[in-house]
């Protein structure tokens, strides 16, 4: 969410010039000390940073060398008349060797910044920043080509095949795992005092098909309610189980739905297999001391049906360590940044295109833009408040002596895979009407949210899909704005006000009931504050009283869960596509606590399409059903949609390989992906 416009700070002279003069001598000496305070505060920033990476490098130096255990004997090989449903990655294999050059060595530390410190890393946390941590440090079985949505590429696993079960005839998916991937040693200085590790967990470990098992059982058991495995339990709910045959061969079996006589998988079980990832069997299965949380685990079901492991699981001893085995490793982290190193040893060397990525935890938006004005990072994503800081940080003294230096930055704009809504609760009766819902959407001039308290940096939308997407139906239009028909249609409706105090009202089960409702959002985003109360003022003109309720993030989950609000206002981060709407949208989750469907939002059709998208292989059949699926929505009014933000994103130019993927068709023959990704860039020396 972006921030509102900062407020202006007015200093009023009301002395004479000899009491102006003192204040100014006053203040002249309250800058020096703060200047003073400033320096010593930096000085001890980087004394804290060198002693932690000073405790990094003895433990290293402690540590038992590196030893991996002994191999598995392997029970099964790749079918030869099975295709590898795994391509080459050309952009990998080609294109990138190309842009670097022969020369190329990786090198130098990649700046970030983050807003807000995850209290843990655990493996199945709901923090989109940890996940993306840990997929840096991890390798799933498989991957999306770089930039192409909908591809499959090799990871951990090198090939990926369909087979026909002899006994159930039913579709199965193989997997042949690598066999020079390794969990990398944990270290002692990644925890309290209070840890004291045994040494298995300072050795290196395989990375084997067990683990891609130990992940989606421990995904399953019910006992274990971490907010990022129930969210995965609505794409993974179809497997019908996960077999490791061996340590390099992992088999998995979906549900099946008999089309045309046979039976066939989910539309998106390919890329759900291809996107398992391990979870670290020698670390979660173990307490600290190197027992086994549960002593008799050889029943196969066992991680994913015990309460007791689940229990312990979510609150092990390793959530404050991301166990490595990809292309980035765990290096540490403390109360003002994480870090992580490249792995040298990791089969594909370009994943990992610098020695180490460092993100800063800052306490807000403007932290990080200062620590970017400065030079403390390398890259950061503006608010719409501070463009005009941008320009004229492009006009000052500073970034002038930055440019003969060769510091100059540059700037990448584009859309954001999210969106922003207020959403009508269904239960309220206020909002039971799609007419109500229409009438609300249209007293709001989502085009004056954008251009004044986004700066322009948005897009206006009106459905549930990335408005880049072809699942997005771009013949449907937004509803205008329009508060006179606004207001008659709530007349239509039976409000009006009826007793003159400028309240619209209607008789509902024998009771006249007031337009009245709370709107709820997060009081800490000074964006949604200022949308808030723009919509509070706009209803208020066609006689609807819409309070403010701005709570923190705890209640604002915790009204959500309950869906005991009257309407919020939220964002939605969209995942890549193949889009499935069933988490949001299905009438299953209409009235059960907890669901993303806060809303209570149901409709028969709408269930339908969800269900037939999952097995619809047709690529026109599907955009035709997400278009129609995007007209209901847009017809039911569930939300008000406001717009899908634009980004700002600054970087220096010593940061290499800054583009949209989309946009370098010469590169990335069909590239779709509108985003710039990190994963590529890589550091110019510079001064």
């Amino acid at each position: 969410m972006k921030r509102e416009p900062a407020g202006l700070y007015i200093l009023r002279f009301i002395m004479g010039f000899a009491l102006l003069a003192f204040i100014a001598m006053l203040y002249w000496s309250s800058v020096t000390i703060e200047q003073n305070v400033r320096d010593l505060k930096a000085s001890v920033d980087s004394l804290q940073s060198d002693i932690f990476n000073v405790r990094i490098e003895i433990d290293r130096i402690r540590a038992p060398s590196p030893q991996k255990e002994p191999s598995f004997e392997k029970k099964s090989d790749p079918a030869p008349e099975s295709p590898n449903l795994f391509a080459e990655d050309k952009f990998y294999s080609t294109t990138l060797p190309l842009m670097l050059g022969d020369d190329f060595s990786p090198s130098g530390n990649y700046r970030q910044a983050t807003i807000g410190r995850p209290s843990n890393l655990h493996p199945f946390s709901q923090w989109s920043q940890v996940n993306e941590w840990k997929g840096l440090c991890q390798a799933t079985l498989g991957t999306s080509h770089f930039g192409i949505y909908e591809t499959l590429g090799p990871e951990a696993a090198y090939r990926m095949e369909e087979r026909i079960n002899e006994e159930s005839g039913k579709p199965e998916f193989w997997l042949f795992l690598r066999e020079d991937l390794s969990w990398e040693p944990l270290r002692q200085v990644f925890f309290s005092g209070t840890v004291s590790l045994d040494p298995r967990f300072l050795i290196q470990h395989p990375l084997t098909a067990h683990d891609y098992k130990f992940w989606y059982d421990a995904l399953m058991n019910p006992f274990n309610q971490e907010a990022g495995a129930v969210a995965l339990r609505t794409y993974y709910g179809d497997v019908e189980s996960v077999e490791a045959v061996d340590a390099r061969t992992l088999v998995v079996r979906w549900k099946t739905k008999n089309i045309d006589g046979k039976p066939r998988v989910r539309y998106a079980a390919r890329q759900l297999t291809a996107g398992m990832q391990p979870l670290a069997g020698f670390v979660y299965k173990y307490f600290a001391n190197g027992r086994k949380i549960v002593e008799n685990d050889e029943d196969p079901d066992t991680y994913r049906t015990n309460s007791v492991w689940a229990q312990n699981f979510a609150v092990h001893w390793a959530n404050n360590a991301i166990v490595s085995c990809g292309p980035w490793r765990f290096e540490g982290w403390n109360e003002r940044r994480i870090k992580m190193v490249r792995n040298p040893g990791y089969f594909n060397p370009l994943q990992a295109l610098m020695e180490e990525r460092t993100t800063s935890f800052k306490a807000n938006p403007d932290s990080a833009w200062q620590d970017f004005k400065v030079g403390h990072v390398d890259t950061v994503s503006l608010s719409p408040d501070q463009l005009i800081e941008w320009e004229d940080f492009l006009n000052s003294d500073l970034y002038a002596r930055q440019k003969e230096q060769n510091l100059e930055a540059g700037r990448i704009d584009y859309l954001v895979r999210s969106y922003s809504y207020i959403g009508w609760n269904a239960a309220k009766p206020y909002f039971q009407a799609k007419e109500v819902r229409r009438a609300l959407t249209m007293a709001i001039n989502r085009k004056r949210i954008i251009e004044t308290i986004l700066s322009g940096m948005g897009v206006e939308i009106t459905g549930p899909f990335f408005v880049g997407s072809p699942s997005y139906d771009q013949s449907i239009k937004p509803y205008p704005y329009d508060p006179v028909g606004a207001r008659l249609l709530l007349e239509k409706e039976g409000w009006f006000d009826s007793d003159g105090d400028g309240i619209l009202d209607k008789e509902i089960d024998g009771e006249r009931i007031p337009f009245s409702f709370g709107i709820t959002y997060y009081v800490k985003n000074s964006t949604t504050k200022a949308v808030c109360e723009y919509v509070a003022m706009a209803l208020g003109e066609i006689g609807i009283d819409c309070r403010l309720n701005g709570v923190d993030l705890a209640d604002l989950s915790a009204m959500f869960d309950d869906k005991s609000f009257d309407a919020l206002l939220l964002g939605w981060a969209l995942g890549t596509p193949p889009e499935d709407p069933r988490q949001l949208w299905h009438s299953k989750g209409a009235e059960e606590k907890g669901s993303s469907n806060a809303v209570g939002f149901a409709n028969e059709e709408a269930d339908e399409i969800i269900d037939a998208l999952e097995y619809e292989y047709d690529k026109e059949k599907r955009i035709e059903l997400y278009h129609r699926f995007h007209q209901i929505i847009h017809e039911e009014v569930p939300y008000t949609f406001l717009y899908t933000p634009r980004a700002a994103f600054l970087y220096r130019d010593y940061v290499e390989n800054v583009f949209i993927p989309a946009d370098r068709q010469d590169l990335i023959p069909g590239a779709n992906v509108e985003q710039p990704q990190s994963t590529i860039f890589w550091l110019r020396p510079h001064a």
